[in-house]
C-alpha cells in the first residue's frame, strides 16, 4: 500500500511538468518566420503568368516558398539561351522537392510576345512577372547585376543566399543553380 500511494505521489507531481513541455526557442523562431508572409507575396499577387498548354495565362501561386529564385533573361540573349535548357532541366529533376523555393522569370524582352515565344519555345516550368508588370517591380529588379542571365536566390526578407553576381565579378547562374539544393534543404 505505500508502495503504491508512493508511485501514485511520483506520478501526480510529475504529470504537470511533463505536460508542460517547453519547446526550444530555436524551434519557435524558425516556426514563426516560416508562417510570417514574404515581402514578395503582396508584391507578386496577381502579377505572376505561366505557361498552360500551349499558352501562357494568369498564375496563383498555391503556397508561397521559402526561397525566391529570380531568373532575370531574355529571349535574344545567346548566353541566356544556351542556360535555360539547362535550368529546365534541374527544376523538372527537383519535384517534389520545390516545395522550398520556386523559380520566378523576369524577362528582359523587348516585348511580351518575345517574353512569350521564350517561355513556350523552352517550355519554362516556373511562373514568371506578366511583362506589363516587370518595369514596376523596381524591389525584384534591384537584384539583377549589371548583365544577364543572372540568377539569385533570396529568402522570404529578400536576403541574398546566392547570386550570379560575387561584387562585380560575373560567375554566372549555374553557381546559383547549383547552390539551391544545398541552401534551400530543410
Amino acid at each position: 500500500m505505500k508502495t503504491s500511494l508512493l508511485t501514485l505521489a511520483i506520478i501526480t507531481l510529475a504529470l504537470p511538468a511533463l505536460a508542460a513541455d517547453p519547446v526550444p526557442a530555436k524551434e519557435t523562431k524558425i516556426s514563426a518566420a516560416a508562417e510570417k508572409p514574404s515581402i514578395f507575396k503582396d508584391m507578386l499577387k496577381g502579377k505572376l503568368v505561366a505557361l498552360n498548354g500551349k499558352r501562357v495565362g494568369k498564375y496563383e501561386m498555391v503556397a508561397e516558398p521559402q526561397y525566391y529564385a529570380f531568373y532575370f533573361s531574355a529571349h535574344w540573349c545567346p548566353p541566356c539561351r544556351a542556360f535555360t535548357p539547362k535550368l529546365v532541366e534541374f527544376y523538372n529533376a527537383q519535384d517534389g522537392k520545390k516545395t522550398n523555393f520556386e523559380i520566378i522569370f523576369v524577362s528582359h524582352d523587348h516585348d511580351e510576345k518575345s517574353m512569350e515565344a521564350y517561355i513556350k519555345e523552352d517550355a519554362m516550368p516556373w511562373p514568371a512577372i506578366a511583362f506589363r508588370s516587370v518595369e514596376r517591380m523596381k524591389e525584384i529588379n534591384k537584384y539583377c547585376g549589371d548583365g544577364i542571365p543572372c540568377f539569385v536566390l533570396v529568402d522570404r526578407e529578400g536576403k541574398v543566399i546566392s547570386d550570379s553576381y560575387e561584387g562585380k565579378t560575373y560567375v554566372g547562374p549555374t553557381k546559383v543553380m547549383n547552390d539551391i539544393p544545398t541552401k534551400t534543404a530543410k
